[in-house]
């Protein structure tokens, strides 16, 4: 017993061992401690804790049989051990423990997990789990098909959503005004935004004049009254604006921006004759149409006239504002007239 117990270091360390033999063992033995390491990284079914269990779970194999190779034979004297102790099984038992040895220290590094991504983690490598990037390639994609043309535009809606790419991704207003153009020769969509693309992109190749009577005529036939607004807002003088007004309000009486248009204000402000009774009378017709405007536009959601809604601002509490102002300017006119 007592030469078994002091011939156990042959086992760990043979005897006679050369410089170069302990490089062997330490180089295999680290290698496959760092390749079970990077396997613990690259895969979720390896994970550090079980690859630790199966390095010792290896290593007390070939402890097993070098045991037996070294203790299962006679005579039992120290030289005879150490000799013995040159054996396959014990060579390999010595890979195995330079294994676990290796492996032990990355853990340590990793704190439980595996060094190779601690390590990408404090330098910034890794910064999210697979699940999460998941998440955000599938936010990509949702963003890549809201940028796509939609091949067979079946809805108004269709029609529009591929003006609005041209515009504002391909820069084509061309396509997107033939898009909006094959919209209201099919549908009557009464969006204000559909109507202030059509003009705009429509401004590429005509002529101001051109285009509101092109919208005037086609917001007739198709009954649709956001057309002759955004045609009104265009018009180069206050009777014509007026005009086309009127028009879009005997087509929809419940389109508010038919009563009044905060886009029209300053054009109306700048075309009225600054005596006491021109101001008087413009500011009577602006309030009357802002009573109507606030009353109708509170009845329904923005997006009743709009595709985009969320681009648009608050048109009931800048009409409020407005209305308050225009009281106010409107009293004072009424007293000085007095």
């Amino acid at each position: 017993m007592a030469i078994k117990l002091k011939s156990l270091r042959y086992i760990i360390w043979p005897k006679n061992i050369s410089a170069h033999q302990t490089g062997v063992f330490a180089l295999i033995g680290g290698a496959i401690g760092l390749a079970g390491d990077l396997a613990g990284f690259f895969t979720s079914i390896l994970n550090p804790n079980l690859l630790a269990v199966l390095f010792l779970l290896a290593a007390a194999v070939f402890a097993f049989f070098c045991l037996q190779k070294v203790f299962g034979q006679k005579p039992l004297t120290e030289e005879a051990v150490a000799e013995r102790a040159h054996c396959k099984a014990c060579d390999t038992l010595r890979f195995s423990l330079f294994a676990v040895i290796t492996f032990g220290v990355l853990m340590l590094i990793g704190q439980g997990q595996t060094a190779t991504e601690t390590v990408g983690e404090r330098l910034g490598l890794i910064e999210k789990g697979v699940g999460e990037i998941g998440h955000e390639v599938s936010g990509l994609g949702d963003i890549t098909r809201s940028q796509k043309i939609r091949a067979n535009p079946k809805t108004a809606e269709d029609y529009f959503a591929n003006a609005w790419i041209y515009t504002n991704i391909h820069r084509d207003q061309s396509k997107a005004h033939a898009a909006l153009e094959e919209m209201y020769a099919k549908f009557a969509p009464k969006k204000l935004d559909a109507a202030e693309l059509y003009f705009a992109t429509g401004r590429e190749t005509k002529g101001r004049n051109d285009l509101i009577k092109q919208a005037e005529l086609l917001g007739e036939r198709q009954k649709d009254a956001t057309l002759l607004v955004v045609a009104g807002r265009n018009a180069p003088d206050e009777a014509q604006a007026q005009r086309l007004y009127e028009k879009a309000r005997q087509i929809d009486p419940e389109l508010p921006f038919g009563w009044w248009d905060v886009q029209r204000l300053t054009q109306t402000a700048a075309g009225t004759r600054v005596d006491a009774a021109s101001q008087t009378a413009m500011l009577r017709r602006q309030v009357e149409g802002l009573e109507v405007f606030i009353e109708k536009i509170g009845n329904q959601p923005a997006g009743a006239y709009f595709f985009l809604p969320q681009y648009q601002p608050d048109h009931e509490q800048l009409a409020r504002q407005t209305l308050t102002s225009y009281r106010t300017t409107l009293e004072t006119y009424e007293r000085l007239g007095r």
